[in-house]
């Protein structure tokens, strides 16, 4: 009986413990939702107690209060009233971009062209009266018995009553039609009816070989682009020819690309297919291809239609264990006290600067009149010809040369995205322009983003620790404006970043991303691309990037010097025992450029130097010529060489920089009949150079040449990323100032070993409140996208 008890008690006891750790978990997980809703219920009160971040929204007016700038685009206004008045000239037999063709009159394009640089500056700094505002118009004449491209000016706005020719410096008008950009009308036609015609002829070969067609095709479908432009300093003088890539009709078809090409020559008015490429053969047309398909006489090719799916190589969406694994969220940008930039209209001032920003339609961003602490340092600065440089086995990729100015690159930069493309924090600014298939006038939402950002680098800073060397610390964050549009240029995307510093330094960057452009691989393109997955390669190709810069150093008379870095070999003296063996060192020398020719740079290792613009007329309190240093971080050699097939059309690219006199009558670099006139190139930049001026204070144009050379590897699929891509060049003043001028910044922080209460450490915010606490205002940026997507994509 003694052993039962004893058993039962025991059981008691275990039945207690249990409860008691069952009660002591219980409190412990009430504790912990207690202290969650707590935690909770705090954000929420400090949320609702906390108020929104200011907006600051009071300086931005994109307006401009209903005036424009002497360096303003075109305005709306302005282009409806442009177009009533071409379409009013009976003479030019205009029609309207719904009738559009090669055999008809049509507007292909217009902007402003700004007066002479002379009469801006009188009057900007002079009082004297606002030149009066004019447009450049691209004409194509179709309907003359001898078709010719026309440019005219048209103004004054803004009601316009007068037009006459423009004229370009060394060349006759008007332009030869054959130098026509294929534009849409065209374009379209030209696929219509070769897609067509190929599917009504090639139908079976279609279908067994890659397994679609062109037209009445559902969701397995071929596509062709326009690829390879062929000018007439490749066909011997007689024509120039286009050809057609075929691709398979997925995401992203670029990727996809079917071993199918169809060429076609131009000449002025005409269209003649004339040779068929299928997987490496050519034939001289689709009826020649078909007999001999259908006779076996030829090697045939089966690429089947992909498969349509998501994780498909070519798709771009996200794949893959994501990261982090916790879904957090990135960071985001905050503005505790509004905007500390404002604009009006297209002028931006920020800090120590104020510029005007507009969008060129055929060579994209532009910047006038750049000025640092009320002082203009730069009159121009902008974009002038992006081009690609394509090489290969075949023929195609032989004479793949593309100008993108061909297809406007102002009118390809389209609308900005917040978050990934800029800060939601940005503001965005609209572009409005006139183009071939403009019946109203076209405008492109978020063409431009303007943000302030922290660029997570010091702009300077020194942390001084031991006590017999004086501790202190001081450093600023290296914060910045910057402007930033970006070119959807077929498959590659351009991001344009004009950057000003609170130091006086500009910086212009341009990072490449978008799809490579791919083809069939064969074992003969191992020296042009690597093999990238199961039948493409990516071929080597060359971007280059050509850039204005008309620099105006304290005014209009400067110098472009050299400051040279050479080796020196000099006495060891007394710290050697032998003195007269010689220690090696540097030094540099100036070299004054006099004349344009001398002033062409072509990089060399070898001869290392500084760049300089100055102006002698101006000294430091120390002597020097107050200047800025153009250090340029994004060159590359042109590997083709001079007087080559199509090199003349860029014959910019020579020359990493090259510094000319200003002139009106050589305004670009480049035209957008570039792609066609390698023969007898409209504007030709070397001409620029050999009349030989003198340059010595003189009003001084700098143009620059970023590039690189782009071998493709798999990693660049599904699509470029822009790390290790991006290419720049900086403008940096160079003894300009007598110290940093960022020593005025507010943003930098001081820390002493001790203050002087007596606190164990002093800390200098300047008269900066760092503690806030608000809510940033960020946008939906669904809603926005869902608000603006007539503007993301033109076909809803």
């Amino acid at each position: 009986m003694a052993e039962n008890d004893s058993h039962e008690h025991q059981s008691q006891l275990r039945r207690l413990r249990y409860v008691i750790m069952g009660l002591v978990v219980l409190s412990l997980f009430l504790v912990a939702l207690l202290i969650v809703i707590y935690a909770t219920m705090d954000k929420k009160v400090h949320a609702r107690s906390a108020p929104n971040c200011p907006t600051g929204n009071n300086n931005i007016n994109l307006n401009g209060g209903g005036h424009t700038s002497v360096f303003s685009g075109l305005t709306k206004e302005e282009i409806v009233a442009l177009q009533k008045y071409l379409y009013s000239k009976s003479d030019l037999n205009l029609v309207q971009p719904s009738e559009a063709n090669i055999n008809t009159s049509y507007i292909f394009t217009a902007d402003i062209h700004l007066p002479r640089k002379q009469d801006v500056l009188g009057h900007l700094d002079h009082g004297e009266p606002k030149p009066r505002r004019e447009a450049l118009v691209v004409i194509f004449r179709g309907d003359k018995a001898e078709p010719i491209i026309e440019e005219y000016i048209v103004g004054p706005f803004p009601e316009p009553s007068d037009i006459r020719v423009f004229r370009r410096k060394g060349r006759q008008t008007p332009i030869p039609f054959d130098y026509l950009p294929v534009s849409g009308p065209i374009r379209g036609s030209i696929v219509r009816e070769v897609s067509e015609k190929a599917d009504s002829i090639l139908g079976e070969l279609l279908s067994e070989s890659f397994g679609a067609t062109f037209t009445k095709c559902a969701d397995k479908c071929l596509v062709f682009r326009f690829h390879t432009t062929v000018p007439r300093v490749i066909s011997g003088g007689e024509y120039r020819e286009v050809c057609l890539w075929g691709f398979h009709f997925l995401e992203y078809f670029i990727l996809n690309p079917i071993n199918l090409f169809v060429c076609i020559k131009t000449m002025n008015q005409t269209f003649i297919l004339n040779r068929v490429i299928y997987h490496g053969q050519s034939f001289t047309s689709f009826e020649d291809l078909i007999e001999k398909y259908r006779r076996g006489d030829i090697q045939k090719l089966s690429l089947p239609f992909p498969v349509d799916d998501p994780s498909y190589f070519s798709v771009l969406k996200r794949r893959g264990p994501p990261l982090p694994d916790n879904r957090q969220r990135p960071p985001r940008q905050v503005e505790p006290d509004g905007k500390r930039y404002s604009i009006n209209g297209r002028h931006v001032s920020y800090m120590d600067w104020q510029f005007h920003f507009k969008m060129s339609v055929q060579f994209g961003p532009q910047l006038f009149d750049i000025k640092f602490r009320g002082e203009r340092l730069v009159y121009e600065l902008s974009l002038q010809e992006i081009s690609v440089f394509y090489s290969g086995n075949s023929p195609i990729l032989k004479f793949a040369n593309f100008l993108d100015s061909i297809g406007l690159v102002g009118a390809s930069s389209n609308a900005l995205v917040p978050g990934p493309d800029c800060p939601e924090t940005a503001t965005f600014v609209d572009f409005s322009y006139l183009r071939e298939d403009s019946v109203n006038v076209k405008t492109t939402r978020n063409a431009f983003c303007i943000f302030e950002l922290n660029t997570g680098v010091p702009l300077r800073r020194h942390h001084s620790y031991w006590l017999f060397l004086g501790q202190m610390y001081e450093g600023v964050s290296d914060v910045a404006l910057t402007l930033r549009t970006i070119a959807n240029i077929a498959n590659y995307d351009y991001i344009f970043d004009f950057v000003f510093h609170q130091n006086g330094a500009i910086e212009v960057k341009v990072s490449p991303t978008g799809y490579i452009a791919s083809f069939p691989y064969t074992s003969l393109d191992s020296e042009y691309g690597f093999r990238l997955h199961d039948v493409i390669a990516g071929p080597i190709h060359h971007h280059l990037f050509h850039f204005k810069a008309d620099l105006d150093i304290k005014g209009t008379d400067n110098r472009f010097e050299t400051l040279d870095v050479t080796e020196q070999k000099v006495p060891r003296g007394y710290f050697s025992k032998s003195s007269e063996q010689p220690h090696s060192q540097t030094k540099f020398v100036s070299s004054l450029k006099r004349t344009e020719t001398e002033s062409t740079y072509k990089f060399n290792f070898s001869t290392p130097k500084y760049l300089l613009f100055t102006n002698d007329k101006t000294k430091s309190k120390y002597g020097n010529s107050k200047g800025y240093r153009l250090l340029t971080r994004g060159i590359s050699k042109q590997m083709v060489a001079e007087g080559f097939g199509n090199e003349p059309m860029i014959s910019w690219a020579r020359y990493q920089v090259a510094v000319t006199r200003q002139k009106d009558d050589e305004r670009e670099s480049s035209s957008i009949y570039g792609s066609w006139d390698a023969n007898d190139p409209v504007v030709r930049f070397q001409d620029f150079i050999d009349d030989d001026e003198d340059i010595v204070d003189q009003d001084l144009v700098a143009w620059i040449t970023l590039g690189t050379h782009h071998i493709p590897h798999t990693e660049d699929l599904p699509i470029v990323t822009t790390v290790g891509m991006s290419l720049d060049f900086f403008l940096l003043p160079f003894n300009y100032f007598n110290e940093d001028p960022a020593m005025s910044s507010a943003d930098a922080i001081r820390v002493d070993p001790y203050d002087k209460h007596g606190e164990r450490i002093g800390i200098e915010r300047y008269g900066v409140d760092n503690s806030f606490r608000c809510v940033p205002n960020q946008m939906d940026v669904d809603e926005e996208l869902k608000k603006k997507s007539d503007s993301y994509f033109g076909y809803l």
